[in-house]
This record gives C-alpha cells, structure tokens and sequence, in this order.
C-alpha cells in the first residue's frame, strides 16, 4: 500500500507494510536459511517462537544471535537439534548445549560481526521494532551493534512491531527494508543489573578512586562492573559520558546531574551499542539526543572511540597472572563467556 505524506512543502511516496498474521511468517522460513536474530533487549521474542515450532517441519535452519538474555523461545528446537545455533556471546543457559556441541560458539570480535554477517551468508534476519514514524521510519530501539548492518544486507527482514520500543537516535530503519511485519505478543526482555555486595562491591570502590572527572566510560556486563555502576551514583563524579552498554543508573546519573547534558553528533552522553536495562533506560532514551543506539562499526570501533577524550574502559576478568596475560572467557575447557566487545574497548582504553 503506498501513502502520501508531506513535509515541509515537499511530497513523499513511502509504502507501508501491513501488518500480518503471525502463521503467514513460516511461509517466509525456508529449508535451509541462514537467520539472524536481536540480541538483548531488543531480541524478537514472538518471531523467535514461530521460529521455534517452523524448525519441526522445516529442515537445516541455521540460526545466529549476540547475547539473548532469554533463550526459552528456541531452546528446545536447538536442544533436539532441529534448529543449529550459533552464538559469539555465551550466556549461563547455553552452556551445557556448547558443552554437548549442539550449540556452537564463534570466538569473534563484536567490531568484526557486521562483516562477518556477509561472510556467513544470513539470507533473513528477525527484529523487534517501534512503530513507524510519519516518515516510514522505525527504531530498533534497544539494539543497535550488528543488527543496524543486518537489515541493510539481509534480503529478507521479518519485523515484531511493538509499541513499547523507544525511538532511538542512531538505528532507524525505513519500512521499505521490512518484507513482512507482525504485533509483538511479548514484552521486551529486560536486565537487572545485581546490587554491589561483597567482593564485587569492594573492587569497585577501588576504581572508582582511579576515574578522573569528565571520562567516557564503558562499563561490560557482570558483576564488578555493575558494581561500578552502582557506585557512580554515590561519588561525587561529573560530566560522565558512556560508550559500549546503555543501563538503568544512567538515567538516575542525569537526574543526579553527573550525566554529561550537553548532546553532540559526535559524542553524545550515552553512544550505546545495546540498552540493557527496564523500562527506565527504555523510557530515558525514548526520542532522546542525550542517547546514541549506534551500529558495531561505530560503537565498537577502537578507532572511533579511541579519540574520545579520557575514554576509560571496565571489564571483568575471570583469572589474571602474575605476567599480567588476563583470561575473561573460559573456566578449564568450558566456555563461560564470548569475546564481545572487551578487545575492542581495551584497544580503544590503549590509544
């Protein structure tokens, strides 16, 4: 269906997507195809259940995704090897399946995904999106790392639109990209970051001592650098900026006045990759330019990042030696972890 908008006394044909019936969407998932998923917050969690039940009748399905922060919705058709899986951020639930090898890791550098997307070939990729604008824009609203490259390349985009998403800067894609959209009938997953007791939290007072006044800060997920979090808001830290994971203390950061509010293109208040939290963070976000929800190629790249002034990098590790080589990936031969972003925020902390 084409419609006719007018803006600033120009006219614009854009086509609109209507939205389907979610048992039109298997006819869309072939043998054989190559699919990518939203990882996070943004992860598309009523496709990923089509998904789930189209693996019983059709055949050599192979599905890649980041971090999911619930892997229930397609769980049992990989457990029964139905669907293969690829994944290059391990989470506590798919451990045991890449014990088993019926999942399978890929060790590899979040810059280096959207790249690696072409490479493996994804014919289709599976998004959660806002709704569209008066222009024909959506937001991917939480998720911006590799999906922002996906849709561009995929032939095949399947949206779940869901009212709840917020329009973020930095990740709109226009309808005419979408090949077939649905409601979303799920909630958007969220993280809870974990409170800062024992060692975590005293770790964390340690680094907050060595942080300067004015830094952009990646803060990774886990433990210690969640404690961080929580304990920014009680220094007397300013001008904070972030990169890497938008969370729910940035938006207590603003209303503290720590949170840096002077918004620019270039080094906005928060350049996330992913929002990671509830629907505070989503909230904050929503049609924010203090907020920047930007693709891997930007928000991964040493290069980009590492020009920003006092840029400062907190990962955790799992093991460290006394030569200073750091292991945050595997216990023995298990892998605990992925790669993710942590190489390349260190390379960007080291420039």
């Amino acid at each position: 269906m084409l419609a006719m908008v007018f803006e600033n006394d120009a006219i614009y044909l854009i086509m609109e997507n209507e939205i389907q019936h979610k048992d039109s969407i298997t006819g869309l998932l072939k043998a054989g195809s190559r699919i990518i998923a939203s990882p996070g917050c943004g992860s598309p969690t009523t496709l990923l259940k089509i998904l789930n039940r189209a693996s019983s009748n059709t055949p050599d399905m192979h599905l890649f995704s980041g971090l999911q922060i619930d892997y229930s919705p397609f769980y049992e058709s990989v457990d029964q090897k139905r669907l293969k899986y690829s994944t290059w951020h391990v989470m506590s639930q798919m451990r045991n399946l890449l014990d088993a090898g019926v999942a399978e890791y890929i060790p590899a550098k979040a810059s280096q995904i959207p790249s690696l997307i072409k490479k493996w070939k994804i014919d289709t990729a599976l998004v959660r999106i806002s709704p569209k604008d008066q222009m024909g824009y959506h937001s991917l609203g939480a998720t911006g790392s590799y999906m922002c490259e996906a849709v561009k390349h995929c032939p095949t985009v399947i949206a779940e639109i869901d009212e709840d998403v917020p329009h973020t800067f930095g990740n709109r894609i226009h309808e005419s990209l979408i090949s077939t959209c649905i409601k979303s009938e799920e909630k958007m997953p969220e993280y809870k970051i974990g409170s800062d007791i024992g060692d975590s939290g005293e770790i964390a007072a340690h680094i907050i001592k060595l942080i300067p006044q004015n830094s952009t800060l990646q803060i990774g997920i886990g433990s210690i650098s969640e404690s961080v979090m929580s304990q920014l808001l009680q220094s007397n830290l300013e001008s904070l900026r972030f990169a890497g994971m938008g969370c729910d203390p940035m938006s207590d950061m603003f209303d503290s006045g720590q949170l840096a509010n002077n918004a620019s293109d270039q080094n906005p208040a928060i350049l996330s990759v992913e929002l990671m939290g509830t629907r505070k963070i989503m909230n904050f976000a929503h049609e924010n330019p203090l907020v920047s929800v930007v693709s891997s190629e930007v928000g991964h790249n040493p290069y980009h990042l590492g020009n920003i002034k006092n840029f400062i990098s907190i990962n955790s590790a799992i093991e460290v030696d006394l030569t200073g080589q750091i292991n945050s990936e595997t216990v023995g031969f298990r892998q605990i972890s992925g790669v993710g972003g942590s190489l390349d925020f260190t390379e960007a902390a080291a420039r």
